[in-house]
């Protein structure tokens, strides 16, 4: 049986690479490692996480919104906070509504927000 050990990364298409950088860069935190413009108009940026990566690829024929069955529901960033409300004060003051939550769980809390494109990121913290 074949036993993954960790994520490696996580890619993500968007319809604008300037406002989802804002988005993630400056609301959520992870650090921008490098950024490429290619001269069809593509671009892409790559985002650190601890030890994982968030890979953005911005294609200007994107329409956003729009479900495709091969996009993804969502995924779950661990935040470095203590609590819940610190978690809401951040996301406050980074301008950044929160889309769904907070709900408890077992082992700690999470709720959502989501990006400019829709994409839902989970943002979760463990007791």
């Amino acid at each position: 049986m074949l036993r993954p050990k960790a994520l490696d990364h996580v890619g993500l298409v968007v319809a604008d690479l300037d406002r989802s950088l804002r988005f993630y860069v400056e609301g959520l935190g992870p650090e921008l490692l490098r950024r490429r413009e290619r001269t069809d108009g593509e671009s892409s940026a790559v985002l650190k996480v601890g030890d994982q990566e968030i890979n953005v690829f911005c294609n200007p024929n994107f329409t956003p919104g729009v479900i495709e069955p091969h996009r993804i529901d969502h995924f779950c960033l661990m935040m470095d906070v203590a609590t819940m409300s610190e978690l809401i004060a951040a996301l406050r003051e980074a301008g950044l509504e929160i889309a769904d939550g907070p709900t408890e769980r077992r082992d700690g809390a999470a709720l959502f927000v989501r990006d400019p494109d829709g994409v839902r990121v989970e943002l979760q913290i463990k007791k």
